[in-house]
């Protein structure tokens, strides 16, 4: 049986990268941030909507 030296994969494609790496090149650390960037835009609207919708009839209440 080779012997394999020790690897990982990059966290966006796949392809094999030295053991104390993540990504493979610049371009899949980009989209890997931009990626983790937009899901936590979502996460963040999703609280605001979750608070608004739990809140409303309160809202509603001491308005009206």
């Amino acid at each position: 049986m080779a012997d394999i030296t020790p690897h990982k994969h990059c966290v966006v494609c796949g392809n094999a990268v030295k053991a104390n790496e993540s990504f493979c090149d610049d371009l899949c650390e980009i989209k890997f941030k931009s990626a983790q960037r937009r899901q936590q835009l979502l996460f963040g609207a999703f609280i605001v909507l979750m608070a608004l919708i739990l809140f409303m009839p309160s809202i509603i209440k001491m308005i009206g």
